[in-house]
């Protein structure tokens, strides 16, 4: 749960996520993790409906693109209300985006292309999908007159471009595939593969294909922006798909903030979920958004009882920062501190002799595997500041009983390590857990544990874990990301067994 401190904040609980559909987003496809290199396109893909699962629960982005797929993809991004229109007067899907795109001038007939509805069950080369990719390209005009060009991109940088000529296979290429990669190389739409190469001749990827399409229509939504459109915005529950308020007419422009579409809508007890995929923005691609809506917990709605409260005038902001939802907010606060000291500026004990006085020894549920590999229900014992030791333990009760089972071979709470230690166990408020198998690392040198591998090694604790939510939602940090960008071991500073109270 994320507690904010200020009320605009927190009028809106939480961030937005707008998507086109009901279902469940990219990211909830198990063979499309957040890890994958296309993660993010392919989530705004799918959100603005550009590209759909292939059934089964997976998003397959290994799988090889057809040309009735492609075009369909393009379709539905450059020339949605044409193909809807041809889907309407029939034709089935493939030839509908083949028509409505060339209507649109994008298929050519008598190019060396040489594309017809006969090819829509073949397979498409990276060459062949750059030549439809460039034509998408908005056109470039010039300062005095005619046209000039857009460079604008969502994320406000120029595009980082390379010199296609560098590519190792450039020269195995006729001028009229050069021209292509060309210019989506100037656009900063490709960087070629890991090999150095464009990978001319090779089939196009699930992968590629929505990543492609997806920046080449930031580069037409940049050229469009501010241009007027209406959009339909619902309200739909996260877990249940229930529509919470009535969907509304909104009208906007394109590049216009997804989040102000219903910034002002009162979604009642309810957080605006987002995902790390879901598009920003409103892209002329889209007329149809959702708003993604998860339930507030008690404590939620608790803070935000509290703040009316205080702009009403019946409370102020001190006693704000002191009511007991705080002590489920990650880091450190001021009503942790008066849980654990008994005044707000102290942050640490002065000595062990002062520390000790305040820990106390428990006792909790844990899962533990014997030599076959089969979990087996134990107790461990550790140390922990008195003031959090029911909380410790009903954290772990609560890991015990999920149906995860994760399994633990070592925990380790209070540890005196020295007067000079800036470590949480000094105060008892940091607990490790399965130190060995969760190394603790940084920029790439161990240094403490063996390893860190989740998914093969049992004890490894992974970031979707229920130990790391569960802790989470108890207001604990996980060393695994919480001094880094997310958790990756290769760069930053992770401490992957590592859980503190106070964030440290």
């Amino acid at each position: 749960m994320q507690l904010h401190k200020r009320a605009g904040a927190l009028a809106c609980a939480g961030a937005l996520s707008l998507t086109l559909a009901v279902p469940a987003g990219a990211s909830e496809y198990p063979d499309l993790p957040e890890s994958h290199w296309a993660y993010e396109t392919m989530c705004q893909a799918n959100a603005l409906g550009i590209i759909q699962g292939t059934g089964g629960g997976n998003m397959n982005p290994s799988g090889t693109l057809t040309w009735g797929q492609f075009l369909t993809m393009m379709s539905r991004a450059f020339a949605p209300e044409e193909y809807e229109e041809e889907l309407d007067w029939g034709l089935p899907w493939d030839q509908a985006g083949y028509t409505a795109l060339s209507e649109l001038g994008l298929i050519q007939k008598r190019d060396q292309l040489d594309l017809s509805l006969d090819d829509l069950g073949e397979p498409v080369t990276r060459q062949d999908a750059a030549v439809l990719l460039s034509r998408a390209l908005p056109e470039e005009e010039e300062e005095d007159g005619g046209s000039w060009s857009w460079s604008w991109s969502w994320d406000w940088n120029e595009p980082q471009t390379v010199d296609p000529t560098r590519f190792t296979d450039w020269r195995r290429m006729d001028d009229f595939h050069q021209e292509a990669v060309s210019a989506l190389a100037d656009a900063g739409v490709i960087a070629g593969k890991d090999d150095g190469s464009f990978g001319y001749a090779d089939t196009l990827q699930r992968a590629d294909g929505a990543t492609l399409v997806v920046r080449v229509l930031e580069e037409v939504d940049g050229a469009l922006r501010g241009e007027p459109v209406t959009v339909t915005v619902r309200y739909i529950d996260q877990e249940s798909g229930a529509q919470v308020i009535p969907e509304r007419q909104v009208e906007t422009t394109v590049g216009a903030s997804l989040y102000s579409l219903s910034a002002d809508v009162d979604v009642g007890d309810y957080n605006r979920y987002y995902d790390s995929g879901d598009p920003t923005q409103v892209s002329s691609a889209c007329r149809t958004y959702t708003v993604r809506l998860q339930p507030m917990s008690d404590l939620e709605i608790q803070q935000v009882q509290f703040v009316e409260r205080v702009e009403a005038g019946t409370a102020t902001w001190e006693e704000y920062y002191l009511q007991d939802f705080w002590l489920y907010a990650q880091g450190t606060n001021s009503r942790k501190l008066l849980l654990l000291y008994g005044n707000q500026e102290q942050t640490r004990f002065a000595s062990q002799e002062e520390a000790q006085a305040h820990m106390a020894t428990v006792s909790v549920p844990v899962w533990t595997l014997s030599s076959n590999g089969s979990k087996r229900s134990s107790t461990m014992s550790l140390t922990v500041h008195s003031a959090i030791a029911q909380e410790v333990v009903d954290i772990f009760t609560e890991i015990y009983n999920n149906p995860e089972q994760f399994p633990m071979n070592s925990i380790g709470g209070y540890s005196w390590r020295g007067d000079s230690a800036t470590g949480e166990h000094n105060c008892g408020t940091a607990i490790d857990i399965n130190p060995n198998e969760n190394y603790q690392i940084r920029n790439g040198q161990v240094l403490v544990g063996s390893c860190w591998e989740p998914g093969s090694n049992p004890y490894s604790i992974s970031p979707e874990s229920s130990v790391v939510r569960i802790f989470q939602e108890h207001g604990w940090s996980w060393g695994g990301d919480a001094w880094a960008y997310g958790s990756d071991d290769t760069s930053g500073y992770h401490d992957y067994m590592h859980f503190s109270y106070l964030g440290g």
